[in-house]
C-alpha cells in the first residue's frame, strides 16, 4: 500500500491538524488535494518543497542557526511545540528527542539491571524503573555517563542534567546510545519528521525489517566514508566464526579513511573497541604497515593516500602529539570530503547521485559477485562463485543506497567540532565539478577533477603536519 492511500490512525490525524493550525508553523507551505484535506507530504525538488526550504533557512537565520548541513533537523524540533509526535499508524506519541536506547545499549540495559526494556521505552522511564526495583541512583547514573563519555559525576549530577547531556551528545551524532522516537524529514514533511515513529518503524520501512535490521549497523558502518577495500570480504569476515563473543575493529579506523577489508580486521572486545574509537595508536599503526608489506593491499581509501603517504614517512619520529595531529588531519580530510560529496548531490539538479554512484560506488560491484573463505588473520583462502537469492541479488543496490544516504547523514549529524573547511579555491573546483555534472561531462573527467580536488585538499591539510 502506498503511503498515499495507507490507512492514518485518527490521533495522527488530529495531531497533523493541531500542528498546521500552531503559529510556530505560519507561513509555511502546504497544499491541498481535491477532496479539501491537506498534503503533509511533499519531495524536496518540488515547488513545495523548495518553498518550504526556503521558509525553515529564514526560521533558521531567526532563531539564530548557522545555515549548514543539519539545519533543518535543529529549526523542526526547535519550534517543534510538543516535542512529541503521534504515529501515523498506530497512533503512539513518542518524543522527537534521542530518548530511546539503541540496540546494543538496550542489551546493556537489560543485563545490568536485569530488565525487559524495549527499544520504544524512554531512557527517562527506563532511570525511575531501574530506581523503583531497588537499584541505586548512581548505578543507573554511572552507566549513562559511562555510555555517553560525559564529564559528569554521576554521584551528584541530576537525572535530567545527564539525561539531557547524553540526548545530546546522541543527537549531535558522537555517540549511539539513544535514538529519536521519529527521525528528521524535512521538508518531505510537513513538521519535518517522519510520519511514522521508532515504535512501527521496522514493520512499514522495509528496508528495516528485523531481518534487515540485523545488518543495518554493519552494513552502515562499512559504507558511510564510501572506503576501499573488498568491503563484502570484510562484512563476511565480520561474521565469521573468529569474531565469536567479541567485536571486528578496524585496525586503521574507516571513519579516518582507512579501508574496509578483512586483512585489516581484528578481533578485540566489545569495551576495548568502545574505548578506541578513532583514536590512532602506535601498535596499529605499525600493524598496518606490516600488513600493507604482506599482503600488498592498500591500507587507505583514495581520498585519504597521499596523508597516509605522508604518516609513514614520519611515523618513526612520531609521539603521542604527533598520533594526535595525524587523527586531526584524517578526521578533517574525511569532514571535507563527505562535505564535497553533500555539496555535489544537493547541487546538481538530481544527477550528481547517479554520477557519484557510477564513478566511486560501481566499480565495487565486483566483490559482491563471490563468496570468500579466511584464514584467522583475515587473509583469503578460496573464492567461490556467489549464488544468489532473492534478498542478496539486491544487496549490492542497498549498498549503493545506503552509501549515498550516509552522506546525507553525515552533514546532518556530524560533529560540530569537525566541519568542512574548504578555502575559495577549492569551492571554485567544487562548483566546476557540479557544472560539468549538470553539463553531462564524461564521467572519467568528472572523476578526475575530484580526485584533483581532494589531492589539493589533502596537500593543504597536510601543511599543518610540517608546522
Amino acid at each position: 500500500m502506498s503511503r498515499d492511500t495507507r490507512q492514518w490512525h485518527p490521533d495522527f490525524l488530529k495531531y497533523m491538524d493541531a500542528i498546521i493550525n500552531h503559529p510556530n508553523y505560519k507561513g509555511l507551505r502546504i497544499d491541498k488535494k481535491s477532496d479539501g484535506t491537506y498534503k503533509w507530504i511533499a519531495t524536496a525538488q518540488s515547488d513545495v518543497g523548495l518553498a518550504r526550504i526556503q521558509w525553515c533557512e529564514k526560521k533558521a537565520l531567526e532563531l539564530g542557526f548557522s545555515i549548514q548541513p543539519g539545519v533543518y533537523a535543529d529549526v523542526m524540533l526547535a519550534i517543534h511545540p510538543t516535542k512529541k509526535k503521534v504515529c501515523q499508524i498506530c497512533g503512539r506519541e513518542m518524543s522527537l528527542y534521542y530518548h530511546y536506547p539503541n540496540s546494543s545499549f538496550l542489551k546493556r540495559l537489560n543485563v545490568i539491571f536485569d530488565g525487559d526494556y524495549t527499544d520504544c521505552d524512554d531512557i527517562n522511564d527506563i532511570w525511575d524503573d531501574v530506581i523503583d526495583r531497588g537499584f541505586s541512583k548512581e548505578s543507573i547514573a554511572e552507566v549513562l555517563v559511562s555510555a555517553g563519555g560525559l564529564s559528569l559525576d554521576p554521584n551528584v549530577t541530576s537525572k535530567t542534567e545527564i539525561i539531557t547531556a547524553l540526548e545530546y551528545e546522541c543527537r549531535k551524532g558522537n555517540h549511539k546510545c539513544l535514538g529519536p522516537g521519529a527521525m528528521s524529514n524535512f521538508p518531505d514533511r510537513f513538521d519535518g519528521f517522519h510520519t511514522y515513529n521508532r515504535c512501527c518503524r521496522s514493520s512499514q520501512d522495509k528496508g528495516r525489517s528485523k531481518e534487515n535490521l540485523k545488518t543495518y549497523t554493519k552494513d552502515r558502518r562499512a559504507y558511510e566514508y564510501w572506503s576501499d577495500g573488498n568491503i563484502h570480504a570484510a562484512n563476511l569476515f565480520m561474521g565469521s566464526k573468529f569474531f565469536y563473543g567479541c567485536s571486528a575493529d578496524h585496525v586503521g579506523p574507516i571513519s579516518l579513511g582507512f579501508v574496509h577489508d578483512p586483512r585489516y580486521l581484528k578481533p578485540m572486545t566489545g569495551s576495548d573497541n568502545s574505548t578506541k574509537r578513532d583514536r590512532l595508536q602506535s601498535e596499529d599503526i605499525e600493524k598496518i604497515i606490516e600488513t600493507e608489506a604482506r599482503t600488498k593491499v592498500y591500507p587507505m581509501s583514495w581520498y585519504s593516500a597521499s596523508i597516509w603517504e605522508y604518516i609513514k614517512a614520519h611515523y618513526g619520529r612520531a609521539d603521542n602529539q604527533d598520533l594526535a595531529r595525524y587523527r586531526d588531519v584524517l578526521k578533517q580530510n574525511m569532514a571535507n570530503f563527505m562535505y564535497i560529496l553533500w555539496y555535489i548531490m544537493e547541487n546538481t539538479n538530481g544527477k550528481g547521485e547517479q554520477v557519484l554512484a557510477d564513478v566511486f560506488l560501481k566499480p565495487k560491484y565486483k566483490y559482491f559477485q563471490y563468496e570468500y573463505e579466511f584464514n584467522e588473520i583475515g587473509e583469503i583462502t578460496a573464492t567461490h562463485a556467489r549464488h544468489f537469492t532473492e534478498r542478496s541479488a539486491n544487496e549490492f543496490e542497498r549498498f549503493v543506497r545506503i552509501a549515498i544516504e550516509a552522506v546525507y547523514d553525515f552533514n546532518n549529524k556530524a560533529n560540530r567540532h569537525v566541519s568542512p573547511d574548504l578555502n575559495n579555491a577549492e569551492m571554485s573546483m567544487v562548483r566546476t565539478i557540479c557544472g560539468d555534472i549538470v553539463s553531462a561531462a564524461a564521467p572519467g573527467a568528472i572523476s578526475a577533477k575530484i580526485r584533483n580536488l581532494m589531492q589539493a585538499v589533502q596537500e593543504r591539510e597536510m601543511a599543518h603536519l610540517q608546522q
